[in-house]
């Protein structure tokens, strides 16, 4: 009996699961993986500078919730508020580290990965790890299908010995001793990377590691984005680059530069034109982070109330926005995630171009969808074996600058034909953009707005370019004005009449004062 009882009880739990919409299901089972960055130094005017902007990068695009704090900041007790955590030491001179940090090490018990030299006895251990130092080398890096050659490392740690596994994660060979060892090495809970700076195929090959240490299992995907696309750009080339995608089956997103004024104006009619007809051409369309001029001047209200109403105007118009794209930084910031970026539910990631904090936090905001991005031809300086470009370990978008030109639009459709990447369709992913007034969602490739499927353009309308650019205030006094403009005209043409009159007998009396003079003469 009492078995029954508990059948009908999941039966019961499960027929609601199933009546709830999929996104309510998904945001309330997809809590996303937290995880701690601890690192000695940002390595500034070495090779390493900027390593600790690449590891947040890599790690956003796994959907994480990432906190970044250094050694010396470190508050006693921060280690068991994680399951995962990441030391990066990027200084070999500072070997001694806080004792709350030592402390809280010496029992942590989750999930961790060392990157650098001077690593744990914990770790070494755990992962019967030999290493050998070398002071200056050049390497050959080689992870995948590529690999890049005359890499220049100082103080080197190479393993030459380990228990974990270390053969998907690819392998340093060294120029000077010709002997090859693994880039990375994992085993349980425990990982251990030697190497990695940003701006090489260090960047890359971490995510490898990376995604199997966090336990990630979803396949990854590659994308073609261009950017960015304003009102002003030619909206004619996007138009015929649209049709030549599609044509040539290639399944693209655009990221749109939002507008946050006159939206009634011709030229914002025929921008929503020509994405609604990008829209239709098998491309997907992302609301691009605003430019940042300033930090200090823009009213904190104001960025929510503008993202909401372009957003609306793009639901309104049949457009289904499907995510954010914004720098890095705007996930650091709680200005920007709460008034900007609340409104979405997945996010492509640029890499930091510049920095403009309003309320710089050390924990980002997480995605539940994230797309890592490379620069078009950034993948040209590797090496490469055979033509087809395997995935990445995370959702990568190849970012293509909006060619303006016949000429760079053919150059950018012949990289594209070309190469034998394969790419995915945006819109087959589950993404999600809310405001207060409409909601745009994809599901398996399906666009919906408010429940509805819009209707998709076969050809961009022709947007009429009359328009009253400012508007005529009240007429009640109109007559009385009319009136009293009357009345001065009147007075300045009597005046008129009078002056000239003047002017007539003055003139005839000086002609008759000329005249007796010469008489009396």
């Amino acid at each position: 009996m009492a078995g029954t009882t508990t059948w009908k009880l999941w039966m019961v739990t499960l027929c609601l699961l199933l009546l709830l919409p999929y996104g309510f299901v998904q945001r309330a089972y997809a809590e996303p993986a937290r995880v701690l960055v601890v690192y000695d130094s940002l390595a500034l005017g070495t090779p390493k500078e900027g390593n600790i902007e690449a590891l947040k990068r890599v790690l956003a695009s796994f959907g994480v919730e990432v906190t970044v704090t250094s050694f010396d900041r470190y508050k006693q007790g921060t280690l068991d508020k994680y399951q995962q955590v990441i030391g990066v030491r990027n200084a070999d001179d500072l070997t001694e580290l806080k004792a709350e940090y030592r402390n809280d090490f010496a029992s942590y018990q989750g999930a961790y990965l060392h990157i650098g030299s001077q690593l744990p006895d914990k770790t070494r251990q755990a992962l019967g790890l030999q290493v050998e130092e070398r002071s200056r080398d050049t390497i050959r890096l080689s992870i995948g299908s590529y690999a890049q050659s005359a890499i220049p490392v100082n103080r080197m740690p190479y393993i030459v010995q380990t228990e974990g596994t270390a053969s998907a994660y690819g392998s340093l060979v060294s120029d000077s001793s010709h002997a090859a060892s693994p880039y990375g090495v994992m085993k349980e809970r425990m990982a251990y990377v030697p190497y990695f700076e940003k701006g090489n195929l260090s960047e890359l090959a971490i995510a490898y590691i990376v995604k199997d240490w966090l336990g990630v299992k979803r396949q990854s995907q590659n994308y073609v984005l261009f950017k960015p696309v304003y009102p002003f750009s030619n909206l004619e080339q996007m138009q015929r680059l649209a049709d030549r995608l599609y044509e040539s089956g290639i399944p693209f997103i655009v990221s749109a530069m939002p507008v946050f004024s006159n939206t009634d104006y011709p030229a914002m009619k025929r921008y929503l034109e020509a994405l609604k007809y990008v829209q239709s051409r098998n491309g997907s369309i992302l609301v691009n982070a605003p430019v940042v001029a300033s930090t200090i001047s823009q009213d904190i209200t104001t960025l929510s109330d503008q993202m909401a109403s372009f957003i609306n105007a793009l639901a309104e118009y049949g457009i289904a926005p499907l995510g954010i794209g914004a720098e890095m930084y705007w996930t650091y910031d709680q200005h920007y995630t709460a008034r900007g970026m609340s409104y979405f539910d997945s996010i492509v990631t640029f890499p930091n171009e510049r920095i403009m904090h309003r309320a710089q936090t050390d924990t980002s905001k997480a995605f539940s969808s994230s797309v890592y991005t490379l620069k078009a031809g950034e993948l040209n300086k590797f090496e490469q074996q055979g033509k087809v470009r395997e995935p990445f370990p995370m959702d990568t978008a190849l970012v293509y600058d909006f060619p303006e030109d016949g000429k760079q639009l053919e150059q950018t459709l012949q990289a594209l034909t070309s190469d034998w990447t394969t790419f995915a369709d945006y819109k087959m992913a589950a993404h999600t953009v809310r405001t207060g007034a409409n909601e745009a969602v994809s599901r398996q490739g399906q666009l919906q707005i408010n429940g509805q499927t819009p209707v998709l353009n076969k050809a961009v309308k022709a947007v009429d370019s009359q328009h009253v650019y400012i508007q005529e205030g009240p007429k009640a006094f109109a007559a009385v004005f009319t009136l009293q403009n009357n009345i001065f005209i009147a007075l300045i043409l009597l005046t008129l009449l009078i002056f000239a009159g003047f002017l007539i007998i003055g003139h005839r009396l000086y002609r008759r004062k000329y005249t007796n003079q010469e008489r009396s003469l």
